[in-house]
C-alpha cells in the first residue's frame, strides 16, 4: 500500500515534471549524474531492477513501496513498476516521509 502521506508530495513532484515513469524513461533518467529517488514497485521484476541499479551513474535512494497496480492506478496508467524523482528538494521530503 502507498502511504498517504507520501501522495500529496509525489503528486505534486509530478505536476511540478520532476517525476520520471516507466522502465524506459528511467532508464535514460538515471544515467544523468544527479540525485535520485527511485521508487519500485514490489511485484516488480527483480533482474530488471538490478540492471537499472546497474546503469545508474550515482547510486539512487531506492524503495520499494506499493504494487504495479497501486502505482499505475495513482498515475492514471495501466500498471507503473518503477519511478523516479529527481529534484533534490522533493527527494529530501519525501526520503523524510519515509524515514529513509
Amino acid at each position: 500500500m502507498i502511504p498517504p502521506d507520501m501522495i500529496g508530495l509525489l503528486g505534486l513532484a509530478q505536476r511540478a515534471g520532476k517525476v520520471i515513469i516507466g522502465t524506459s524513461a528511467v532508464s535514460r533518467e538515471i544515467r544523468r549524474p544527479r540525485q535520485t529517488l527511485l521508487i519500485v514497485a514490489e511485484d516488480f521484476s527483480r533482474s530488471t531492477k538490478e540492471r537499472l541499479l546497474a546503469q545508474a551513474v550515482i547510486r539512487p535512494h531506492l524503495v520499494e513501496i506499493g504494487t504495479m497496480q497501486e502505482w499505475g492506478a495513482f498515475f492514471g496508467r495501466q500498471r507503473v513498476g518503477v519511478i523516479a524523482v529527481v529534484d533534490k528538494h522533493f527527494v529530501a521530503g519525501l526520503r523524510q516521509k519515509l524515514k529513509l
